[in-house]
């Protein structure tokens, strides 16, 4: 936790220096267009996981969950990061999203290791806990009721 915090208070100063070489590099102008520009695909990323979220619970027929697990957990870091106006940001939140890094940073931020879902062999689908698994003994096909008519 302690280099975490060193790594945040340092990072303004860092982000400032980043600035100043890219700027220095491809002038000023372009600098901010392209900060402006990675922001407004930072904020879009974030928009598409709170749409994943709701199209979800409204298939569930639950409240909006926002936990971050999974891989929308560092998507969504990485759209916050993307989000953050700075360059420094910018390329951990690409690397956020390249799969060889994400074990990285989530030992790094000390996250546990999202666990592969368990696949049931008769579907070869993922089980999801929500699902209840019956054999074709255990079940029959029933009728759907019929609305009254009007």
């Amino acid at each position: 936790m302690p280099r975490l915090l060193t790594l945040f208070l340092a990072l303004p100063i860092l982000e400032i220096v980043a600035f100043a070489l890219v700027a220095a590099t491809i002038g000023v102008g372009k600098a901010i267009l392209l900060q402006v520009a990675i922001s407004a695909i930072g904020i879009a990323m974030l928009g598409s996981l709170v749409s994943e979220a709701k199209t979800e619970s409204r298939r569930r027929g639950g409240l909006v969950s926002f936990a971050m697990d999974g891989s929308k957990g560092l998507r969504g870091v990485a759209g916050l990061l993307f989000a953050i106006p700075g360059f420094i940001t910018d390329v951990i939140g690409v690397l956020a999203l390249v799969p060889e890094f994400r074990t990285r940073i989530r030992r790094f931020l000390g996250w546990a290791e999202v666990a592969p879902a368990t696949v049931h062999p008769q579907t070869a689908r993922p089980a999801r806990k929500e699902m209840l698994d019956l054999d074709q003994a255990e079940w029959r096909e029933v009728e759907p009721a019929r609305r009254p008519e009007r």
